[in-house]
């Protein structure tokens, strides 16, 4: 591969799906896995596709079938022969020398969200966009099940990745007592995403019922080092009951 991107597990037939986007043309992969030890049964099949694909999730009671982020916007992809239905054209090809799509993630409730890569951007040495370019022109979109979009972040992103939501829709927040150390689960919600080349990690709070979002803030920052955080996975860790009953009333931070 080129670039592999986008890796995402089926239960159902143990089977690993990703892509190749910067391939000419762009590729899909599907391979059979071992659903005990992740190691492959055989080769991969490799389809080629239209145009690059970045990301997708399964679709719901559509067998076969993804939701994906193409270059330009949002389609529907066939698992079978690597053909997609372009279901939404976010911007134009005259603007395909400007941005693309990359990364992105479905919530609880089911929407696709699919962030950009600011081009140009990119092409200045890590950390050092100056300050006449002005702010990345990388966007947050979210396609939703009926069909609309909507425009969440309108710009700031030089290379939009690993869009993730904190577990079971909780935040984590952590405590100490005692000398140990605990995490407790928060009402709020939360939306993660890295900016690999803009090397940070956003957060925002997260309404589960409507999507929207609020209170952008940088969780971690890395300028200053070579580190550029891509993909992300959140990881779920709860504490005891004796652990929560050691916590109660405790004010933590």
């Amino acid at each position: 591969m080129v670039l592999g991107e986008g890796p995402i597990y089926r239960a159902s037939d143990s089977t690993l799906h990703w892509f190749d986007p910067l391939d000419s043309p762009s590729e899909l992969y599907i391979l059979p896995v071992d659903p005990d030890t992740g190691s492959p049964k055989g080769e991969a099949k490799v389809f080629t596709l239209e145009d690059s694909v970045t990301v997708a999730a399964f679709r719901k009671d559509k067998p076969g079938s993804y939701i994906a982020a193409y270059y330009q916007g949002v389609c529907f992809l066939d698992e079978a022969t690597g053909k997609f239905k372009v279901v939404r054209e976010i911007f134009s090809t005259a603007e395909r020398d400007q941005r693309r799509f990359n990364d992105g993630g479905v919530d609880a409730a089911g929407r696709f969200w699919l962030a950009e890569i600011d081009i140009t951007a990119t092409k200045f040495p890590l950390g050092q966009i100056p300050k006449e370019y002005g702010e990345p022109k990388g966007r947050l979109w979210r396609y939703d099940p009926d069909g609309s979009l909507h425009l969440m972040l309108p710009g700031g992103l030089v290379c939009g990745n690993g869009v993730k939501w904190s577990h079971d829709n909780k935040t984590s927040k952590r405590a100490h007592v005692d000398g140990g150390s605990f995490l407790l689960t928060n009402p709020l919600l939360e939306v993660y995403m890295n900016d690999s080349v803009g090397q940070k990690i956003t957060a925002l709070d997260f309404d589960l019922e409507t999507g929207a979002v609020s209170n952008q803030r940088t969780l971690v920052d890395f300028h200053g080092t070579t580190s550029e955080p891509d993909g992300m996975v959140i990881e779920l860790v709860t504490a005891s009951t004796t652990e929560r009953q050691k916590l109660e009333g405790t004010n933590f931070e």
